[in-house]
């Protein structure tokens, strides 16, 4: 029932060789690579402020889930397992969909959704 948890059960495997830097992490760089998107984001919540300021604040949405993306990714390639392959993946789609979200123009919404306070048919 939990074998979805276990490390290795994820059908992919990287070219990177397996559990050669430590023997609790499996793919060592791929696990190391991902801190980058805990450095990134905030530098870009700074750089992109005056942005946020005068288009809105759901760029930092992205920021924020692009952590997610490299939390998610670093289980993933620490464990190998089914669960942090399925997480990196979905992580990936949330910033795919938010992104779609926040630069979608207004004008090609379908008219029953335009001007609604919270953009829905009801």
């Amino acid at each position: 029932m939990w074998s979805h948890l276990h490390p290795g059960s994820s059908p992919i495997d990287w070219c990177e060789e397996n559990y050669t830097f430590s023997p609790h992490i499996a793919e060592f760089i791929n696990t190391m690579s991902n801190f980058l998107f805990f450095i990134m984001p905030p530098f870009l919540m700074h750089l992109h402020k005056d942005y946020a300021r005068h288009c809105g604040q759901g760029i930092h949405f992205i920021w924020m889930l692009l952590m997610v993306v490299g939390a998610c990714s670093a289980y993933f390639h620490a464990t190998l397992s089914l669960l942090g392959q399925l997480l990196d993946e979905l992580a990936i789609l949330w910033v795919v969909m938010a992104c779609y979200w926040l630069w979608y123009p207004e004008s090609a919404l379908p008219t029953r959704w335009k001007n609604q306070p919270n953009g829905r048919r009801k």
